[in-house]
């Protein structure tokens, strides 16, 4: 019996990659399971065999399909301007097919599907690393200034997508510097008084 992939991963593992490499080309509805098995060189049976369902499948392609990386080093600021910059790489390497997340969830309307559930967690964890960066950089409202990125940062992605360039993209970036700036400048009330009061006491 055949237990694994033509590079030596898991069976498993190879099918949720074959999967998911033709939900993201051309469609969740489009792509049978007779496809992915033919594609993958293993039978509809074996198949079955590691996916009890295609919603099953779905999923499992979801989290090893393409996904944008977040920078990991350099200051909180720069690691954000940086996931949008990320944006970039991520959209001419895909051919400006776009995000997974949107594709998958414009497909799937049952909010209860695996894969739309696994959606919202990936998306949360996205808007939380925005809200941590924040957080570092002293921006008075991070859970604001993180939802407000993450809109950003969605947009970026369905209208690079939809327009196939990335102006968008650097609109985006240059919006989120602003927002940024904007964030992480304002002084807390107590302190503009207190700065006030230092001010007018050396005159």
């Amino acid at each position: 019996m055949r237990m694994r992939g033509p590079a030596g991963q898991p069976l498993r593992d190879h099918i949720a990659e074959v999967a998911a490499a033709l939900f993201y080309s051309d469609g969740i509805h489009v792509v049978g399971v007779d496809r992915v098995a033919a594609k993958a060189s293993v039978t509809k049976r074996t198949l079955y065999r590691h996916y009890r369902s295609k919603d099953e499948l779905i999923a499992a392609a979801l989290q090893v399909g393409p996904k944008v990386g977040f920078p990991r080093e350099g200051s909180p600021q720069d690691r954000i301007l940086g996931a949008f910059e990320m944006l970039e790489r991520f959209l001419t390497g895909t051919h400006y097919r776009g995000c997974p997340f949107i594709i998958y969830a414009s497909e799937l309307t049952d909010r209860k599907h695996p894969a739309r559930i696994l959606i919202e967690t990936l998306v949360y964890k996205r808007r939380a690393w925005f809200k941590a960066r924040a957080a570092e950089a002293g921006a008075s409202a991070p859970e604001i200034l993180s939802e407000q990125l993450d809109v950003l940062f969605d947009g970026a992605l369905a209208s690079g997508a939809k327009r196939g360039e990335l102006k968008p993209i650097a609109a985006a970036g240059a919006a989120a510097r602003i927002l940024l700036e904007g964030a992480t400048s304002r002084k807390k009330p107590g302190q503009a008084r207190s700065s006030a009061r230092r001010n007018s006491s050396e005159r």
